[in-house]
């Protein structure tokens, strides 16, 4: 088969290319899937840079996330082949791929491949931070980078809950596109006088949720109430976290990590099932905004690469193995 793999960790688009491996063969309690769609996260360029908090054996095959049909089944597993599933996995950017049984997700027809193919692992993190938060309807969050996918579906998930959420981009034209998908509150942080425009707006900031941690953290951390949270979601400003130790000891505000990865190795299957279920929901209901702002082939994935990493994009890229 055809994978995306790299035997390096560097530069995505100079350490990883298109070759012909052996097609895997299902172990004990694993399927093989046909990929139908594969999506690029950030994570996933992290991962082949080598500085996510998990670094494969290499060589590896990219990717974690994936839509597709069951071809073939190990023993032990009690589903069809040809069903059409959704599944987070190690290896997806590639023709075929082995996951755990235990990991499939059925997908209903009224879900397109574009949108199952992104609809665990942002969705998935999305709901289950939003949860770790403890938020109540009235209370008020800021997070930046909330044009991203989690961003987005963050607003979402938050204003069903009554939770009145400041988003904060980076630049203007990114405000009216919030808006545009109901965002209510949107504020672009290209001038020095965006905490003042938060400050105007917001009551007692309970959470903020900081997927970027540069120079603007501080500022930031300083709009939380007493007691409030900061909450680490990921690090695009590639910099230190750098936060005021007076608002820590006289607001007594607290800072904390969030990592997808850990929830889902302590929650139960029951845990899972049930936000899986809430996600299902939030798809039939129009509130999970999966846009696509490109498809590619393997061989493209220079190209791909490319836009995944361009500022600004719209969508999720994808690949269709």
């Amino acid at each position: 088969m055809k994978a995306l793999t790299f035997s390096s960790f560097g530069d995505p688009t100079a350490v990883v290319a298109a070759r012909d491996v052996p097609l895997p063969e299902p172990g004990p309690g694993e399927a093989r899937v046909r990929v139908r769609r594969a999506p690029i996260h950030n994570h996933d360029l992290a991962t082949v840079r080598g500085v996510y908090g998990i670094k494969p054996s290499l060589p590896a095959i990219g990717g974690s996330e994936l839509c597709g049909t069951i071809d073939a089944l190990g023993t032990g597993v009690a589903l069809e082949t040809g069903a059409r599933i959704a599944a987070m996995a190690r290896g997806t950017w590639a023709e075929y791929a082995l996951v755990a049984a235990d990991a499939l997700v059925p997908l209903p027809p009224s879900i397109d491949d574009d949108a199952g193919a992104q609809l665990l692992a942002m969705p998935l993190s999305a709901l289950v931070l939003f949860d770790s938060l403890g938020l109540k309807a009235g209370d008020w969050m800021v997070q930046n980078a909330a044009g991203g996918a989690v961003g987005k579906l963050l607003d979402r998930i938050a204003r069903r809950a009554g939770v009145n959420v400041i988003n904060l981009v980076r630049r203007p034209e990114a405000v009216a596109e919030l808006q545009s998908l109901g965002a209510l509150h949107a504020i672009a942080t290209d001038d020095d006088g965006w905490p003042a425009r938060v400050r105007a707006l917001a009551g007692d900031v309970r959470a903020v949720v900081d997927s970027v941690c540069d120079a603007r953290s501080t500022a930031l951390h300083a709009l939380l109430g007493e007691g409030g949270e900061h909450v680490v979601f990921g690090a695009l400003g590639a910099s230190l976290l750098r936060i005021d130790p007076g608002a820590l000891i006289f607001k007594q505000s607290r800072v904390r990590g969030f990592w997808m990865t850990t929830w889902f190795a302590r929650a139960s299957a029951a845990e899972k099932g049930a936000a899986v279920q809430r996600l299902f929901e939030l798809a039939r209901a129009g509130e999970l905004p999966l846009a696509v702002e490109g498809v590619f082939a393997l061989d493209a994935s220079g190209e791909a690469f490319a836009v995944a990493e361009t500022p600004g994009r719209r969508g999720k890229v994808l690949f269709a193995p």
